[in-house]
């Protein structure tokens, strides 16, 4: 019982291992050096910048309960607007683009022209609050507890006139109306942390799902992130040292008496920001260059595989650009929702808003909608799928409607003045917003051109173990009209020369019949069993997996029963090499056997493999003769994939575009062969097939082959002109 248990357990153990996908993971950040230094960069990063942003957090935090502990005891009910324009402090009864909103200038820097009066005392020396009655955080992080030691004074009908300090210092309302002002902007800047902090989680998911999924898209929004994320930490250290001039020039010199109420504040607030902005520096330049190396494997692994034209190209290209704008306009879209709804259901801006119910309403709208806009607008276009589309139509038109008619708003249009983060935000959502609609409706006119056959075939699946196929496109063009011009200028058959036939024919003096016409058929788009059968699309690229390997092979044949009268490999023997190289006619009567059906496609290989080894002193022929045991020769014979299209021919190559895998899945396929001999054998294999085969195509079709080579195992490159 106890060992069922357990067997159970293991069991269970392997499933969950196999659906949480470890080992794929670990792959994937193995893969190379870049990719493990480009995931642990982004990891040590993220858990950093938290910690420091955290602590910046914790900063403002404490400054808030300094400056509500001051307002809450004055009985401030925070019903007036107090912001700063220019060098003055203003406060009014209503939002100002509302009209008759009552504002009066509370506080200029020109202390005549304030309300203050101009006799108050200025003292060269600042006077603040004493260490015992209020105290700030530490640079160590250590959060003391502050205290606030004052007097109210009230006035002869019984209203709070102001605070007196137990130093003897009064603080009159002029002061206490005052830090409304700064009490709002230390609430937004705790807002900006958190979303701040929020970016940080993001831009690692970004680049864990880069590397997972070996994306172009998010690798691309993870460096637009950094660049987004580094440039605000910069403004905000700017911006620190803005709002301390602004602080102690108009309320600590002019509405408070030189009363400091938060001290070395600024200065904690600044040393904890500019380690900020060193490490978002440092990791944009870490990551801008890592992801360059990883961008040279991701892009050769999708522009550079066999099977797509230049036009696929760029419908991919156009909807990489879609999938970037669809994930950061996501992001800043929920943020800038989020950011809007937190400002308007607080402060001073939640007792003077018209219309909030309307406001949370058509805001909630949108940050419920925003997150399957942007899932809808990465899968849609990959999936070619009409209805999807009509749905991320349908949704970027409300999100465009409601955030270009927000901006008549005149609390809005307030909160957009006096809040640069926020504006910030909302102009980078809007305009990826409408970026992203522009491209999602030109990627709809897309639609039916092979990007969707083409992102299907680029994904390799899951646990195959075999590498992708790669070509150089400038090597591999076939122009088809020329082709068809070609063989339409033929008008009947007709013999070729015999001294340009191959060796066996010649002997024979057989009249060559031309093969059959090519029909080229091109319609608009017609249905198919299989996108590699459709001449209208590129060709796509071809893996060793076997049902692709079957429906290839069946093409194969029918163009055999067509060239094996041309042919000219070596007869099929038996296992043991002949000594020499048999006779013309020997070749010849093998080859009408073979045509007829007598010999198999492994046979020509294995053939085709002895010859090659038996004139290893050829001129093209690189490197000795290589010797071979039986065993490893048998191995050799069952090559699924290994030299068979270029054995049979550069002229079924011309037209089905066939692949040939890489050297390391042949070193797979064959481990007892040492990797450099089998590489140097299907090399020259493969060297002396095609050769043939060029030679045989030139007379019989009256074409020019050339370059036809197998320079890395990987594909046959020619250029049929």
């Amino acid at each position: 019982m106890l060992n069922l248990t357990s067997q159970s357990l293991r069991n269970f153990a392997k499933q969950a291992l196999q659906r949480s996908r470890v080992k794929l993971v670990y792959q994937r950040v193995t893969l190379t050096r870049f990719t493990t230094l480009f995931f642990f960069l982004a990891l040590i990063n993220c858990i950093i910048l938290i910690i420091l942003q955290s602590i910046a957090f914790t900063d403002n935090e404490a400054a808030s309960e300094i400056i509500s502990g001051f307002l809450t005891q004055a009985n401030i009910t925070q019903t007036r607007v107090v912001f700063i324009s220019g060098d003055e402090l203003y406060e009014c009864s209503d939002i100002p683009q509302r009209g008759n909103s009552g504002c009066a200038v509370l506080v200029s820097a020109d202390a005549d022209n304030a309300n203050v009066s101009s006799t108050k005392p200025h003292n060269s020396r600042r006077q603040a609050l004493d260490e015992s009655e209020v105290s700030f955080l530490s640079v160590n992080l250590t959060k003391r507890h502050h205290k606030v030691h004052a007097k109210t004074e009230v006035d002869m009908n019984g209203q709070i006139d102001g605070l007196q300090l137990d130093n003897g210092q009064s603080l009159d309302q002029t002061c206490l109306q005052s830090l409304i002002w700064l009490n709002d902007v230390i609430h937004d800047s705790m807002a900006e942390d958190i979303v701040t902090l929020t970016f940080q989680v993001w831009l690692l998911l970004l680049s864990f799902v880069t590397i997972l999924n070996e994306s172009l898209p998010h690798l691309g929004a993870a460096i637009a992130g950094h660049v987004l994320v580094t440039a605000w930490a910069g403004y905000r250290l700017n911006n620190t040292y803005k709002l301390q001039a602004h602080y102690e020039t108009l309320i600590v010199q002019q509405a408070c008496n030189d009363v400091d109420f938060l001290g070395s504040w600024w200065n904690v607030r600044a040393d904890h920001t500019i380690p900020i902005l060193v490490f978002n520096a440092v990791a944009l330049v870490l990551a801008t260059y890592l992801a360059s190396r990883l961008y040279k494997v991701y892009a050769q692994q999708s522009f550079n595989r066999v099977g797509a034209s230049s036009r696929i190209h760029n419908i991919y290209r156009l909807a990489l650009v879609l999938s970037v704008c669809v994930q950061l306009g996501g992001f800043f879209a929920i943020a800038s929702t989020a950011m809007w709804l937190d400002k308007a259901s607080s402060g001073t801006i939640k007792s003077v808003a018209q219309h909030l119910s309307l406001y949370r309403a058509v805001f909630s709208t949108m940050g419920v909608l925003e997150l399957p806009w942007a899932i809808l607008g990465w899968t849609y276009v990959r999936r070619e799928d009409r209805r999807q589309f009509i749905v991320f139509a349908g949704i970027s038109l409300l999100l465009l409607a409601s955030s270009s008619g927000i901006f008549a708003s005149p609390l809005y249009q307030f909160i957009f003045q006096t809040w640069p983060f926020f504006a910030t935000m909302t102009i980078t959502s809007y305009l990826l917003i409408v970026l992203t609609s522009i491209l999602g409706v030109w990627c709809r006119t897309q639609f039916g051109k092979g990007l969707s056959e083409f992102l299907k075939e680029e994904e390799t699946p899951e646990g195959a173990d075999f590498a992708p196929v790669y070509y150089a496109p400038e090597k591999f063009k076939l122009d088809l009209n020329r082709a068809q011009s070609s063989f339409d200028s033929e008008e009947k058959d007709r013999e070729l020369p015999v001294d340009s036939l191959p060796f066996a024919l010649a002997a024979h003096r057989q009249p060559v019949q031309k093969p059959p016409r090519a029909r080229f058929s091109f319609h608009s788009r017609f249905k198919t069993s299989s996108v590699y059968s459709d001449m209208n699309r590129g060709t796509v690229k071809l893996s060793s997996t076997p049902p692709l390997f079957r429906d290839t092979l069946s093409s194969v044949r029918d163009t055999l029963s067509t060239l094996s009268s041309f042919s000219s490999l070596s007869p099929i023997s038996e296992r043991s090499p002949p000594p020499s190289l048999p006779s013309a006619s020997q070749k010849s009567d093998k080859f009408v056997r073979d045509s007829r059906g007598s010999a198999s496609h492994s046979n020509i290989v294995a053939d085709q493999n002895e010859h090659t080894e038996r004139t290893g002193d050829h001129p093209e022929y690189h490197g000795s003769p290589i010797s071979r045991s039986p065993s490893d020769r048998a191995r050799v014979r069952k090559a699924p994939v290994q030299c068979v299209m270029s054995a049979f021919g550069a002229c079924s190559c011309l037209f089905l575009g066939i692949g040939l895998p890489n050297s390391e899945y042949k070193a797979r396929l064959f481990p007892s062969i040492g990797h450099s001999t089998l590489s140097q054998y299907s090399r020259n294999a493969c060297r002396e097939s095609c050769k043939k085969n060029a030679l045989l195509a030139h007379n019989a079709y009256n074409h020019s082959l050339y370059d036809l080579s197998c320079p890395n195992h990987r594909i046959i490159e020619f250029n049929p002109y």
